[in-house]
Order: C-alpha cells, then sequence, then structure tokens
C-alpha cells in the first residue's frame, strides 16, 4: 500500500520538538522500535506503560494499512543481572530467561500484541563488535586496556535529541569516576571481563557490551540502519537515545538514524516519581494480580502518552469507574440487540435515529484524535458522550420497545469493540464477568480501607427490602436504606428500567 493511500498521521518528534505529519522511509512500510525491559527482575508498573503505549502504536498503524515491522528488546546482559545472579547462587542466563519468561506472562494478561521480533541482546554480539570496530576505525572511539570508549567530542551533533549542548550536560549530570577517559562524559561501548562474569571474545579481549550499543546493533540487525520511529520512556532520552544515536550515525555514517523520536512521560506516586532508589516502584504483577489486566490497559492508556499519570486512589478510582460506565452501557446494548418483540414509537425512533446519526459521525472523530499524536484522552471522551446519549435515549417512552434500539445498540458496540477496543485493547470483555471483577476489586478496596464488608447477595437484598418500603409508602424507610448502603460504599440509582447499584 502507498503512503497515499495511508490516512495522515501526525505524531510529536522529540528530535526536533514539534508535531509532525508522519512519512515514512518506505511507503506503505513503517518500522519501530521500542525499548524494552531488562530482565533482571519482576517488570515494575512503569515498564508495563512502556509496552503499552508501544502496542497502542503497533495497533493503529496496522489498523490504518502500515505493513509494521516491529522490535521490542530484551536487555539480557547487564550488570543488574549479573548482580541478580551472584545474590541467587546461578549463572546469569538462568536470571535473563526466568525473568524473560515472568515478562511475557505479564504482557500476555495485559492484552499486549506479540511484535514482529523480540531481540535479545546476546543473540547480537557480532553485531556489536562489529559497530564498535567501526567507530574505532573511524576515530570516534579509542581503546585503553581492552576498554572500547565512545569520545563524544568527535561526534559534532551530541546533545541534539535532548536539546542541550555538552556543557550544560556536563554541569547537570554525575558520571563515575574512571581514569581510562579522556572526557568524563565520554560512554563505555566495551568493557573488560571480570572473574565470574559472563563473556564473550572481541579484538579487545574477553568482555561484554556496555547498555547503549546493545539497541543501536539490535535496530541495524533487525530493522536496518535507518528506521522510522524509536519509543521509549521520556527518562531514557539522555544518555542512553542521546548515545545511540551518536554511536550509530558514527558508525554507519547514515543520518538520522532514526527519523521519528517518541517518548512518554513519567509515572508518579502521589505526586512524587517513581524511582528504585527512592523505593516507591511496585511491580506490575502486583497490580494485575490485585486488579486485571483491563484495569491496567485503561488507567495507563486513558491519558495522553506524553502526560504524567499520578498513582493514587483517585486514579485508580476514576478508572474503575470509567470502566464500570463502558461495560454496564455494553451489557445493555448486548441485551437490546436481542430484543424480539418490537413496536414502532415516533419519539422513540426519532431519538434512536439522531443516536445512530451520532454514532456515525463518532467513527471519524475517533479516528481522528488516534491519528492526532494518539489522543487516547480524546478519543475515550467521544464514547463516553455517546453512552450518556444512549441513556438518555434509552429512558424516552418505549424507546428499549421499538426496531431501532437494536441498530443503535449494535452501533454503540461496534464503537466500543472497534474504534476504541482495537486500539486501546479495552472494552472487548464480556460485560457481566468484569462487572463481576469490578465488584470483587471494589470490595476488596473497601476491606482495606476499614469500611464494613458487604456482599452482593446483601446488597441485592436491601434493594428488595427498599422497593418493598417504596411501595408501602413508608419512604422515611427507604431512604435509610439508601443512607445505609452508601456508608457502605454502595450507590444505587434509579432509573425507568429498574434500580442498579454499583460501589462509590
Amino acid at each position: 500500500m502507498s503512503q497515499k493511500n495511508i490516512r495522515e498521521i501526525k505524531i510529536t518528534n522529540t528530535l526536533t520538538g514539534k508535531k509532525e505529519v508522519l512519512e515514512t522511509l518506505d511507503p506503505g512500510k513503517l518500522s519501530l522500535y521500542s525499548c524494552g525491559p531488562t530482565v533482571y527482575n519482576l517488570i515494575h508498573i512503569g515498564n508495563l506503560r512502556s509496552a503499552l503505549v508501544s502496542d497502542l502504536f503497533f495497533r493503529y498503524f496496522k489498523k490504518v494499512g502500515y505493513e509494521v515491522s516491529y522490535a521490542r528488546n530484551y536487555t539480557d546482559v547487564d550488570d543488574k543481572i549479573i548482580n541478580k545472579a551472584i545474590e541467587e547462587k546461578i549463572s546469569s542466563d538462568e536470571v535473563a530467561k526466568r525473568y524473560t519468561q515472568e515478562v511475557e506472562k505479564d504482557y500476555l494478561v495485559s492484552g499486549v500484541q506479540e511484535p514482529t521480533i523480540k531481540p535479545k541482546a546476546t543473540d547480537h554480539m557480532s553485531e556489536m563488535i562489529s559497530m564498535i570496530e567501526q567507530m574505532v576505525e573511524k576515530g570516534f572511539a579509542y581503546v585503553v586496556e581492552g576498554e572500547a570508549i565512545f569520545s563524544i567530542d568527535k561526534f559534532d551533533d551530541y546533545g541534539k535529541l535532548s536539546h542541550q549542548n555538552i556543557e550544560d550536560l556536563i554541569a547537570g549530570m554525575r558520571v563515575d569516576v574512571n581514569d581510562k577517559k579522556k572526557n568524563p562524559f565520554d560512554f563505555t561501548l566495551w568493557k573488560p571481563a571480570k572473574p565470574g562474569e559472563p563473556s564473550w571474545d572481541s579484538p579487545w579481549g574477553p568482555g561484554r557490551p556496555g547498555w547503549h550499543i546493545e539497541c543501536s546493533a539490535m535496530i541495524s540487525k533487525c530493522l536496518g540502519d535507518k528506521i522510522d520511529i524509536h519509543h521509549g520512556g521520556e527518562d531514557l532520552i539522555f544518555p542512553h537515545h542521546e548515545n545511540e544515536i551518536a554511536q550509530s550515525e558514527a558508525a554507519l555514517g547514515k543520518k538520522p538514524f532514526v527519523k521519528y523520536w517518541m517518548h512518554h512521560a513519567f509515572l508518579t506516586l502521589s505526586k512524587e516519581k517513581m524511582s528504585k532508589s527512592v523505593g516507591n516502584v511496585f511491580s506490575a504483577r502486583e497490580f494485575l494480580t490485585q486488579y486485571s489486566g483491563e484495569v491496567a490497559r485503561y488507567l495507563l492508556l486513558s491519558v495522553h502518552y506524553r502526560s504524567m499519570i499520578d498513582f493514587s486512589d483517585e486514579t485508580i478510582e476514576n478508572t474503575l469507574n470509567a470502566l464500570q460506565r463502558i461495560y454496564e452501557a455494553k451489557e445493555k446494548a448486548l441485551k437490546f440487540t436481542q430484543v424480539k418483540t418490537l413496536q414502532s414509537d415516533k419519539i422513540a425512533e426519532s431519538f434512536w435515529g439522531e443516536f445512530v446519526a451520532k454514532c456515525d459521525q463518532a467513527h471519524q472523530e475517533i479516528d481522528d484524535f488516534f491519528a492526532n499524536d494518539f489522543n487516547s484522552a480524546g478519543a475515550l471522551s467521544v464514547l463516553f458522550t455517546l453512552i450518556r446519549d444512549y441513556n438518555h435515549a434509552m429512558m424516552q417512552g418505549k424507546a428499549s420497545q421499538t426496531p431501532s434500539v437494536v441498530l443503535a445498540s449494535q452501533a454503540l458496540l461496534n464503537i466500543m469493540e472497534k474504534d476504541i477496543g482495537d486500539i486501546l485493547g479495552v472494552a472487548q470483555l464480556d460485560p457481566r464477568k468484569m462487572l463481576t471483577d469490578l465488584e470483587r476489586i471494589r470490595l476488596s478496596r473497601l476491606q482495606a480501607s476499614g469500611v464494613d464488608q458487604v456482599s452482593s447477595e446483601d446488597i441485592e437484598q436491601k434493594i428488595k427490602d427498599r422497593l418493598e418500603a417504596r411501595k408501602q409508602k413508608d419512604f422515611s424507610l427507604a431512604d435509610q436504606i439508601r443512607d445505609d448502603l452508601l456508608q457502605k460504599g454502595v450507590v444505587i440509582k434509579d432509573s425507568p428500567t429498574g434500580t442498579t447499584w454499583s460501589f462509590k
């Protein structure tokens, strides 16, 4: 498919600091690389956001018609892996394999689609060594006592991604003391082996690669010397991605190495940046176990990828409320696609006609939001407007019994499952199961907060008691039952079709 047959997409390019129209190197084809985790432990929630954001990109690029080559790597040789191996008294290879499998489990629960390729650093040693040799030969790197080091003074464009000059970078960055370096901010490409560590033979002696060279080599081998999009967290802009640019463009002599750089924002916990050094990082496994993959996807993708997300009770509660609205509407829509007894009502038919027209318009509006730098929040706002209008139309006269209710309900389901679901990976589950899961989650949160436990059976009985009190015109008792439930975190809602409840 040619570029002209694919809709226009705008993305924010970190390299230029501007929103640009995407034009791929090869029309109709798109190469995407996303920095994956270092496999020495369970991934944290920030790692999961990275995987879900790149999954969002992958899904949408495919949907609009691109032939996508998507690589998401595993760093399986690193100081952290070696330290974990020493701690557990097993080999580094065993550590990497174990935690790669654990990461895959979390990705599966989160609905992350399989990339085109999942390269591992240890499978690309020859490519790394070859790139380093080219840098040494061209004068961009030097070797001291078996250590190959990149000279940032030799690369004129150093700092172009982070938009800082070298003097500013030096003033604001801490570096390890290394007497071998000509400039304290030169970075290691190849380090000599230490006793007991994994190592590979090289022209400079046995050793292992520095972190930055791994991605450059994997990109070159898997996707080519020039690619369309490189994605990662904004914490990787400097030094990791800055160093990738320097070493790839120095070794291969092709600029730009990456045409578009896309970075997602940090996660914070109660307004403080999540950091392992601070100790406020928790694993994705913890979150997925306590909540679900659906909750994780919605929470991490409902906010624009370049916006910070604060993990707080309020954020989680907003997520649960949003999913409750979606799945209650989906359950209702599924029910009304099966309506058998139908009769025409002019007023109701008019409302449904307007609603179906809004759904037709919503297809384009949602796609426009995704095409405008992946504005997922904007796309979801369209869905929630439709849900509000659907519920409003359902309350008009005999709306639930008119022929158009089937068409309107199916139109809403299509928006949920296709326009939103195919891209964000949410709203595609069985609604009854998901609503039951949300009930379980809310009960668990209430118990953890010290609120008295209340079962769904108790709630249903209370609602029946309240209905009976209202029939007997004992409105004081009915109000008391409602208030007692509210104190236990249960909100009841009356409508023409009956009384429903949800946790506060």
